[in-house]
């Protein structure tokens, strides 16, 4: 997609844009479909016998019981998102001769500066870890304890 969004869009946010989002729709999109498919008929009955329709029968029965499938979607997408970023900034900051993180460590690739490609890229592995662990390891403890599961 980075071809087609240089085409498109240019040098600039807007590739940066299309492309991290299209990193983060399908899976997001493919979880939640997955989730919505798994509630368990009893439930989808029972709101239907409140009189739930529409969105407040997708708000009230099918997104808190797909819940865990959609976590799923946004962690694979925040996956893909993140390396589709720092990919995305090596080419078009090598384009455009400024970027991110992905350009700072291309830069520096170029430089023979072995010892910043290792501090980027430790950088990397660190943004990784801190989103992991403090957004998705919370997250995921509020649904354990909202649903009553222990861990």
């Amino acid at each position: 997609l980075l071809p087609l969004a240089l085409l498109w869009f240019g040098l600039g946010q807007g590739s940066l844009i299309f492309v991290l989002v299209h990193a983060v729709l399908w899976p997001l999109a493919l979880n939640t479909y997955a989730g919505f498919q798994a509630v368990p008929d009893s439930l989808r009955m029972t709101g239907r016998n409140y009189g739930l329709e529409g969105l407040r029968y997708v708000g009230q029965i099918l997104v808190p019981a797909a819940l865990p499938a959609i976590l799923s979607g946004l962690k694979i997408g925040w996956a893909f998102a993140w390396r589709t970023l720092i990919a995305a900034e090596l080419v078009f900051g090598a384009s455009s001769g400024r970027g991110g993180l992905g350009w700072y460590i291309f830069q520096n690739r170029n430089e023979l500066y072995t010892d910043r490609v290792f501090a980027g890229l430790l950088l990397v592995i660190a943004i990784g870890l801190v989103v992991e662990t403090v957004v998705f390891a919370s997250l995921e403890r509020v649904t354990v304890r909202r649903w009553g599961q222990v861990r």
